[in-house]
């Protein structure tokens, strides 16, 4: 029996594969890791904004994104803490919102203006997104708790990149893509995230940040993040983790682009292989890196190391071109015998785990630390792009991301006068708080979350 699947976004536009029939995915072999679900609907071709139909599309784009991982990094066994089945929530409630908090992968409805509800899990975009944080979660379980702005951004970055490689494993996406954009190098429906949960926000809080959907074909290129604004007109880059993840997917989209743009005979096979290609460095590179205030380079200098184990180097300076193009230097790129190796890159050296202070930054915070990671760069102290060298740079970039979280009311705080634990608003969009853990109360991550918004109390009660 068929059922409706919408494999780009509702409001992705003409040029996108419209809403279709098709069979219903099988669900994973034994062995391999997959979801588990409540009450499921039966199947069947059910309308858009019934129960049936959010079931059966969040179901199918959650294995789409599990498949597009796995033509990627080979079978996926487990999720975080060794399960072999994460729960898959097609609707929890009122919100515009979506979650990966390790327990489940969740999905909310919010109705913005009368008549006109915003289905976070109707998005193959957002459901392969937040899917991407379980799977970066379940390789890179140490990145949950590190407060770095580029690790948080990464993350969001990973989630958006998943949602490329998701798109571009479906032929009648490559065929409309490449119809629309055929070298890539102009925006399209699938470089573009989530419009309708970006238009939903946008009637939400007209002009908000997050009321333009995040492009991977863009022209940002890096900067400290602190030095960034704190917020800015829809689509702008700022100091906020999803804002700030476009620098990477712009790095990812140009790196699928460059491999496509080398292909002997172009066409929709061929921007698949560029695309899995692509997808299988980003992973190889996300388990490898070192974890550093700047971990995008981090990460791409990884991808360049996995380029030359398992490629022998043959697309570095396709890689290097693309994360330069962005402002990201990952290290010099030399053509030699016919074939392109790379040069040593530096590395960044971990140190241990060390308590960093929140004290002074808000009054609930006295007394709470965080613990993160202390990196001595191998190159030159202060070099642009170059990890921090000094424990003092750890320290004020964990200060800068948490001050951000404090902002953007993200840390579950007591409000004034309130004794005891804190308290949970109607729409909780808080990503950390602080807990008692071996003797010492920590800053610590709950969730990654797609609300980009501010704060509880968006909605009025209904």
């Amino acid at each position: 029996m068929a059922i409706h699947f919408i494999p780009n976004d509702p409001r992705a536009g003409r040029a996108a594969p419209p809403l279709r029939r098709q069979a219903k995915r099988p669900e994973p072999a034994e062995g391999h890791a997959g979801f588990s679900y409540q009450r499921p609907p039966p199947e069947g071709v059910a309308a858009p904004g019934t129960p049936q139909f959010l079931f059966w599309q969040v179901r199918d784009a959650a294995l789409a994104a599990l498949r597009a991982w796995e033509a990627c990094a080979g079978p996926h066994t487990r999720w975080q803490g060794r399960r072999t089945r994460l729960p898959l929530r097609p609707d929890e409630g009122e919100d515009l919102n979506a979650f990966y908090d390790r327990a489940t992968v969740s999905f909310f409805h919010q109705e913005v203006a009368p008549g006109r509800v915003v289905y976070a899990g109707a998005s193959t975009d957002v459901v392969a997104h937040e899917v991407g944080h379980g799977l970066l979660d379940s390789v890179r379980a140490d990145l949950w708790d590190i407060t770095f702005l580029e690790v948080g951004a990464f993350h969001e970055a990973f989630g958006d990149c998943l949602g490329i490689l998701t798109a571009l494993e479906d032929r009648a996406t490559r065929v409309a893509l490449l119809a629309q954009a055929p070298t890539l190098r102009k925006r399209n429906f699938v470089e573009s995230f989530a419009e309708e949960l970006a238009w939903g926000i946008g009637r939400a809080i007209p002009g908000h940040n997050a009321a333009e959907p995040r492009h991977a074909h863009n022209r940002f290129r890096f900067q400290i993040p602190s030095s960034l604004p704190a917020d800015g007109p829809p689509g702008a880059l700022i100091n906020e983790v999803h804002s700030f993840a476009m620098l990477f997917t712009g790095c990812f989209w140009d790196l699928i682009a460059g491999l496509y743009a080398r292909a002997a005979t172009p066409g929709p096979a061929a921007l698949r292989t560029a695309a899995r290609r692509a997808g299988k460095l980003l992973i190889a590179g996300a388990r490898a890196a070192v974890v550093t205030p700047r971990f995008f380079l981090s990460v791409g200098r990884a991808m360049a190391q996995a380029d030359l184990a398992l490629h022998r180097g043959r697309h570095l300076e396709t890689l290097a071109a693309a994360f330069a193009g962005h402002g990201l230097v990952l290290g010099p790129v030399a053509a030699g015998g016919g074939r392109a190796r790379g040069a040593a890159l530096p590395a960044a050296a971990p140190g241990p785990l060390q308590p960093v202070p929140l004290s002074g930054l808000h009054p609930q915070l006295e007394g709470v630390v965080v613990l993160a990671p202390t990196v001595r760069a191998a190159g030159p102290a202060g070099a642009r792009g170059a990890p921090p060298g000094s424990d003092e740079d750890t320290a004020a970039e964990v200060q800068a991301f948490v001050a951000g979280l404090l902002a953007r009311r993200r840390i579950a705080l007591a409000p004034p006068g309130a004794r005891g634990a804190a308290l949970a608003p109607r729409h909780d969009h808080t990503t950390h708080e602080v807990r008692e853990l071996r003797g010492q109360r920590r800053l610590v991550r709950k969730r990654f979350l797609c609300a980009c918004h501010a704060g509880p109390g968006l909605f009025s009660a209904r």
